[in-house]
């Protein structure tokens, strides 16, 4: 019985210990496949910012580009322009001197030259005023591109940063899933085996228990048996002590009674008062017998 129980108590505390570590495994476990995911989630939106930013820039550097040639081309018409407007400057500053130094009948005509080199002079400087503006529209412009290209290419920098740290972590957290794995299933099975080993001694004691529960209860029985013998026998001799006790004073009264009866008949005067003081004799032995009874 005491081994039994030793055995029982020993796998009971090895079930628990085992389980335990089933748990702790299993919580393990769980943590490294949250890891993982994490993980491989993490790298797949990487590629996908990414390839966003990729896209990105790359439309802010075709932007850039066009607005670099549009700056160019604007540049090379600010050249023509003022090449063109030198010109007219040159050609008004000669019909000037023609209008001032020339004969009569060339004024006129020279004059009217000059109106038109006026007129033209005034058409190539707004549309200088038009160019310069339109440049410095472009170049605000493209340092605002070159900003937002810088400010994406640091994005992308610390998002290919970001990458060589989450795939380490993908990859210990999958040889740790190796590792972890296995065991959690071994653990579950040696849960199983020290749980049904302990149901197995459990049974045993129990059947141990139930038979030394039954072998008390029949010495129960024979004792509650010799008791309520002994108790028979005695109520027995009890019943033989006053069924004698009440022949006897059947006899004694008997022979009282015949007793009185003789003396009766030998004194014929005093006979009614003998027979009075029978009677209250018999009386009292009456109710002395009831109250023996």
């Amino acid at each position: 019985m005491a081994s039994l129980e030793a055995l029982a108590k020993s796998y009971r505390a090895k079930k628990v210990e085992v389980a335990k570590l089933r748990k702790k495994s299993e919580n393990n476990l769980k943590e490294t496949l949250s890891l993982k995911r994490r993980s491989s989630s993490g790298l797949v939106s990487i590629e996908r910012k990414k390839e966003s930013l990729a896209r990105h820039i790359s439309h802010v550097a075709q932007m850039l580009n066009q607005y670099h040639a549009q700056k160019e081309s604007i540049a090379r018409l600010k050249i023509a322009v003022e090449e063109r407007l030198k010109r007219e400057q040159d050609m008004q500053d000669s019909t000037r001197q023609q209008i001032d130094y020339g004969a009569s009948e060339e004024k006129a005509s020279a004059q009217e030259r000059l109106r038109f080199i006026d007129e033209k002079i005034a058409e190539l400087h707004a549309g200088m005023k038009e160019r310069e503006a339109a440049e410095a529209r472009l170049g605000k412009q493209i340092g605002d591109l070159e900003k937002e290209k810088a400010r994406l290419d640091s994005q992308l920098r610390k998002q290919t940063h970001a990458k060589p740290g989450l795939m380490e972590q993908l990859k210990s957290s999958e040889k740790a899933e190796l590792v972890l794995r296995p065991r959690v299933q071994s653990l579950i099975k040696r849960e199983a085996f020290a749980a049904k080993a302990l149901q197995s001694m459990e049974q045993k004691l129990a059947a141990v228990i139930a038979q030394r529960r039954k072998a008390k209860r029949k010495a129960q029985a024979k004792r509650a048996a010799k008791k309520k013998a002994s108790r028979k026998a005695r109520a027995r001799k009890a019943v033989k002590r006053k069924t004698a006790k009440k022949k006897v004073e059947k006899t004694r009264t008997k022979t009282k009674r015949a007793a009185t009866r003789k003396a009766q008949r030998k004194a014929p005067r005093k006979k009614t008062v003998k027979r009075k003081a029978a009677k209250r004799r018999t009386a009292k032995r009456k109710s002395r017998s009831k109250r023996r009874r």
